[in-house]
């Protein structure tokens, strides 16, 4: 079957739950704010289903670069919509209990379908199409709208409106009494009801006219009038049900899928551009299946735009790059410098990427990974049976368990529980593995010592103001670990940093 999202055609899989990095990469903040407004869960589902080759990304850039044109998205974004549309009808004929209202809608909802299909067939045709995904379902399409199925179902559609339309009656209200009549070229009063209060319009400030909405069940009066309608015109009804009855299944699964995939792009692309108003910089990235390729230019946190929209501090961006033997940053600095930060901008630009979507950065280059292992601080809870170091050696085990040389791993301020001697003796064994797996790393921590370890090893340090070390920048530099994080963090704990003693000795 034909797939915009998966070039192979696999059927993907209905997944219902998100990678174990979505919360700690802040990935469920970026989801959550790139399908609001669109409460299919379906779509919200294909964020949770990273790509495991360099084609099937390529396949996906390819059809975000088609729908960027004007003309490929004004026609993809109508067919949503009337897909919407056609959805919002069909739930309306469940929702409905009386049988000739139920199968209005249907035919509504039919009709509907029909002209969007192929008014999307002729948008695409007059599109120069570049991507396969796209151009391949422009031919389906075409074979679909062309077949004998669809064009019964189209002529079925014509026939039914055609006789339902043409249906005229009157009724007669008289005290309780209503009488249903076939027209029989009785004078219409209507126009001579707005002609004699045309005069007071002028008069009228107030707008006493009730709307009626299209969406409303119909009440006891007006099911009974619609019965009767039915009865005098047997034949329009009977063909109405046979039609109903026909088509019970009348949307394909190729135009349901097309459906679902196209607004995984259409959402994520206005995302991105309103993020590009707000100053964020995207990018399509280069992937490659060959190990320790992990780079960006003015790459920031997501999670973190979303966050601060509109406020009026600019959003500080990164470099990051490993090259040849290098496998592992080692990220030392401050406390609340930025490094948490730093890591998961690292694992959001590598997760998308693997999504086949544009990163926030400049120019961007990873490794495509079969894995994203995320080593966050987590809380003791009264339900862990052991120690929060135990706990943490256990999860890091499975990780290293699992990682190859395509995987990235971001460990972030690890084993802080701990002695220093513990931390560096530990740290030092996990990065070994790393090394010896040939993944890639990211490593919170403020042990500039296992920047040292290894030629793979490559230190990113926080930095702060030249002018007042107390105030930080949020930007890292590839430079040696100085030791000051450190010593940051040990003022910090012993209430001996800068302000507090300050503040002791002008007090």
């Amino acid at each position: 079957m034909t797939s915009i999202l998966f070039p192979r055609g696999d059927t993907a899989q209905d997944v219902v739950a998100p990678p174990e990095c979505f919360h700690d990469l802040h990935l469920d903040e970026i989801v959550a704010a790139v399908c609001e407004g669109h409460p299919d869960e379906r779509v919200k589902c294909l964020f949770y289903l990273p790509l495991r080759e360099v084609s099937a990304v390529e396949h996906r850039h390819q059809v975000f670069r088609d729908i960027e044109r004007d003309r490929v998205r004004q026609s993809v974004a109508d067919f949503v919509h009337a897909m919407a549309t056609v959805r919002g009808h069909l739930r309306q004929a469940e929702w409905v209990r009386h049988r000739l209202e139920r199968q209005g809608w249907f035919v509504h909802a039919v009709h509907t379908f029909c002209h969007a299909v192929t008014s999307l067939r002729d948008g695409l045709a007059c599109c120069e199409l570049s991507s396969r995904g796209l151009r391949d379902f422009a031919d389906n399409l075409r074979e679909f709208i062309d077949g004998e199925k669809f064009r019964t179902l189209a002529s079925d559609t014509q026939a039914v409106l055609a006789e339902l339309k043409n249906i005229r009656y009157t009724v007669r209200i008289h005290d309780l009494h209503v009488r249903v009549e076939k027209y029989a070229g009785q004078a219409d009063y209507s126009q001579d009801a707005v002609s004699t209060f045309d005069r007071f319009t002028s008069e009228v400030d107030q707008d006493y006219g009730v709307p009626i909405k299209d969406d409303a069940e119909m009440n006891r009066v007006d099911q009974r009038v619609l019965e009767c309608v039915a009865k005098l015109y047997p034949e329009a009804f009977t063909q109405l049900d046979k039609f109903c009855r026909r088509h019970d299944h009348f949307v394909d699964p190729m135009i349901s899928r097309f459906d679902r995939e196209i607004r995984f792009y259409l959402t994520y692309l206005t995302f991105v551009e309103r993020y590009t108003a707000a100053g964020v910089s995207f990018t399509y990235p280069e992937v490659t299946d060959a190990p320790g390729t992990l780079s960006a230019d003015n790459a920031c946190d997501l999670a973190l735009a979303i966050r601060t929209a509109g406020e009026q501090n600019a959003l500080v961006d990164n470099c990051f790059h490993l090259s040849g033997v290098e496998r592992v940053l080692v990220v030392t600095g401050p406390n609340q410098g930025g490094k948490t930060t730093f890591a998961r901008t690292i694992g959001q630009c590598a997760y998308l990427a693997a999504l086949g979507c544009p990163v926030p950065a400049k120019r961007a280059a990873f490794t495509l990974p079969d894995g994203i292992f995320t080593h966050f601080d987590h809380q003791e809870t009264l339900s862990t049976p052991h120690g929060k170091l135990q706990d943490e050696l256990i999860r890091v085990r499975d990780i290293l368990a699992q990682a190859t040389a395509t995987s990235l791993i971001v460990m972030n301020e690890s084993f802080s529980s701990t002695t220093v001697s513990d931390a560096l003796l530990i740290g030092t064994d996990i990065v070994k593995r790393i090394i010896n797996r040939d993944s890639t790393a990211v490593y919170v921590t403020f042990l500039g010592d296992l920047a040292r370890i290894d030629p793979a090893c490559v230190s990113m340090v926080g930095e702060v103001a030249a002018d007042d070390p107390t105030r930080r920048t949020f930007t890292f530099t590839r430079r040696p670990a100085d030791g000051l994080a450190y010593a940051a963090m040990l003022a910090d704990r012993y209430r001996l940093n800068y302000e507090i003693l300050r503040q002791r000795i002008t007090s």
